[in-house]
Protein backbone atom coordinates (compact mmCIF):
# COMPACT_ATOMS: atom_id res chain seq x y z
CA UNK A 1 0.00 0.00 0.00
CA UNK A 2 1.47 2.99 -0.94
CA UNK A 3 2.56 5.97 1.65
CA UNK A 4 -0.40 9.05 1.46
CA UNK A 5 1.34 12.29 0.15
CA UNK A 6 1.80 15.00 2.79
CA UNK A 7 -0.78 17.55 1.80
CA UNK A 8 1.20 20.66 0.86
CA UNK A 9 -1.26 22.93 2.85
CA UNK A 10 -1.11 21.05 5.63
CA UNK A 11 2.82 22.03 5.77
CA UNK A 12 2.02 25.39 4.80
CA UNK A 13 -0.92 25.75 7.53
CA UNK A 14 1.91 24.52 9.56
CA UNK A 15 4.56 26.89 8.98
CA UNK A 16 1.94 29.36 9.48
CA UNK A 17 1.19 28.47 13.15
CA UNK A 18 4.58 28.01 13.78
CA UNK A 19 5.26 31.44 12.76
CA UNK A 20 2.41 32.56 14.79
CA UNK A 21 3.79 30.89 17.66
CA UNK A 22 7.37 32.37 17.54
CA UNK A 23 6.22 35.69 16.67
CA UNK A 24 4.18 35.30 20.10
CA UNK A 25 7.21 34.40 21.75
CA UNK A 26 9.56 37.14 19.96
CA UNK A 27 7.23 39.60 21.57
CA UNK A 28 7.85 38.56 25.25
CA UNK A 29 11.93 38.66 24.39
CA UNK A 30 14.60 37.81 22.40
CA UNK A 31 15.60 34.33 21.50
CA UNK A 32 18.30 32.49 20.00
CA UNK A 33 17.82 30.79 17.17
CA UNK A 34 18.88 27.40 19.11
CA UNK A 35 16.32 28.40 21.84
CA UNK A 36 13.60 29.55 19.55
CA UNK A 37 14.20 26.32 17.24
CA UNK A 38 13.66 24.08 20.59
CA UNK A 39 10.56 26.28 21.70
CA UNK A 40 8.99 25.27 17.86
CA UNK A 41 10.01 21.89 18.01
CA UNK A 42 9.09 20.97 22.26
CA UNK A 43 5.68 22.94 21.02
CA UNK A 44 5.18 19.89 18.39
CA UNK A 45 5.81 21.47 14.91
CA UNK A 46 7.92 19.60 12.58
CA UNK A 47 11.63 19.89 11.99
CA UNK A 48 10.91 21.29 8.56
CA UNK A 49 8.55 23.94 9.80
CA UNK A 50 11.21 24.88 12.47
CA UNK A 51 13.71 25.50 10.12
CA UNK A 52 11.35 27.53 7.74
CA UNK A 53 10.63 29.41 10.06
CA UNK A 54 14.00 30.38 11.85
CA UNK A 55 15.04 31.02 8.55
CA UNK A 56 12.13 33.61 7.53
CA UNK A 57 12.57 35.57 11.02
CA UNK A 58 16.28 35.99 9.94
CA UNK A 59 15.63 37.14 6.64
CA UNK A 60 13.31 39.74 8.88
CA UNK A 61 15.84 40.86 11.05
CA UNK A 62 13.90 39.29 14.05
CA UNK A 63 16.37 36.96 14.95
CA UNK A 64 19.79 37.72 15.01
CA UNK A 65 22.45 35.81 17.54
CA UNK A 66 24.83 38.12 17.21
CA UNK A 67 23.21 41.26 17.86
CA UNK A 68 21.48 39.18 20.90
CA UNK A 69 24.54 37.87 22.25
CA UNK A 70 26.20 41.26 21.94
CA UNK A 71 23.43 42.82 23.88
CA UNK A 72 23.69 39.50 26.44
CA UNK A 73 27.80 40.36 26.86
CA UNK A 74 27.36 44.00 27.41
CA UNK A 75 24.79 43.19 29.86
CA UNK A 76 27.17 40.68 32.05
CA UNK A 77 29.62 42.68 31.91
CA UNK A 78 28.03 45.65 33.26
CA UNK A 79 27.09 43.09 36.18
CA UNK A 80 31.23 42.69 36.65
CA UNK A 81 31.86 39.21 34.46
CA UNK A 82 34.89 38.96 33.09
CA UNK A 83 35.51 37.14 29.43
CA UNK A 84 35.75 33.40 30.70
CA UNK A 85 32.19 34.20 32.88
CA UNK A 86 30.59 35.96 29.75
CA UNK A 87 31.77 33.22 27.41
CA UNK A 88 29.86 30.42 29.94
CA UNK A 89 27.03 32.14 30.06
CA UNK A 90 26.61 32.82 26.54
CA UNK A 91 27.04 28.93 25.76
CA UNK A 92 25.09 28.16 28.43
CA UNK A 93 22.32 30.53 26.30
CA UNK A 94 23.15 28.43 23.17
CA UNK A 95 25.12 30.99 21.40
CA UNK A 96 27.47 28.55 18.68
CA UNK A 97 30.82 29.15 19.72
CA UNK A 98 31.75 30.58 16.17
CA UNK A 99 28.94 33.60 17.48
CA UNK A 100 30.30 33.58 21.20
CA UNK A 101 33.96 34.41 19.44
CA UNK A 102 32.83 37.07 17.27
CA UNK A 103 31.00 39.21 20.32
CA UNK A 104 34.43 38.45 23.14
CA UNK A 105 36.55 39.67 19.79
CA UNK A 106 34.52 42.53 19.47
CA UNK A 107 34.64 43.48 23.32
CA UNK A 108 38.35 43.40 23.27
CA UNK A 109 38.18 47.18 23.91
CA UNK A 110 36.03 46.94 27.13
CA UNK A 111 39.19 47.58 29.57
CA UNK A 112 38.66 44.28 31.82
CA UNK A 113 40.58 45.69 35.04
CA UNK A 114 38.18 48.43 35.16
CA UNK A 115 35.41 46.21 35.31
CA UNK A 116 37.37 43.82 37.52
CA UNK A 117 37.74 46.85 39.71
CA UNK A 118 34.89 48.13 40.04
CA UNK A 119 33.14 45.01 40.82
CA UNK A 120 35.26 44.74 44.01
CA UNK A 121 34.76 48.29 44.98
CA UNK A 122 30.92 47.30 44.97
CA UNK A 123 31.71 44.64 47.04
CA UNK A 124 34.34 45.16 49.43
CA UNK A 125 35.33 48.34 50.85
CA UNK A 126 39.58 48.92 50.74
CA UNK A 127 39.75 48.66 54.18
CA UNK A 128 38.04 44.94 54.43
CA UNK A 129 40.35 44.06 51.41
CA UNK A 130 43.20 44.37 53.71
CA UNK A 131 41.95 41.35 55.60
CA UNK A 132 43.39 38.26 54.92
CA UNK A 133 39.98 35.61 55.07
CA UNK A 134 38.22 39.22 53.10
CA UNK A 135 40.43 39.30 50.34
CA UNK A 136 40.67 35.53 49.55
CA UNK A 137 36.82 35.81 49.41
CA UNK A 138 37.60 39.08 47.00
CA UNK A 139 39.90 37.03 45.62
CA UNK A 140 37.73 33.87 44.32
CA UNK A 141 34.85 35.99 43.56
CA UNK A 142 36.80 37.57 40.39
CA UNK A 143 38.01 34.23 39.76
CA UNK A 144 34.19 32.68 39.65
CA UNK A 145 33.08 35.56 37.63
CA UNK A 146 35.25 34.62 34.94
CA UNK A 147 38.52 36.98 35.33
CA UNK A 148 42.02 35.21 34.38
CA UNK A 149 44.42 34.66 37.40
CA UNK A 150 46.54 37.11 35.51
CA UNK A 151 43.85 40.09 36.21
CA UNK A 152 42.75 39.14 39.28
CA UNK A 153 46.82 39.49 40.57
CA UNK A 154 47.07 42.87 39.11
CA UNK A 155 43.95 44.09 40.56
CA UNK A 156 44.03 42.65 44.05
CA UNK A 157 47.43 43.45 44.66
CA UNK A 158 49.56 41.47 47.01
CA UNK A 159 47.81 39.81 49.93
CA UNK A 160 47.60 41.20 53.29
CA UNK A 161 49.86 39.37 55.70
CA UNK A 162 48.00 37.10 58.89
CA UNK A 163 49.88 39.95 61.29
Amino acid sequence: MPLPMKNPQSAIHNTQSSLEYAYRLLAQRDYSERELSSKLIAKGFTKEAVVRTVTHLKEQKYLNDIRLATNQSERLNAQGFGPKGIKAKLAQKGFSSQTINHVLAANEAVDIRASAQKLLASRFSADALKQPQTYARAFRLLLRRGYSQDVVESVMGNAPSDE
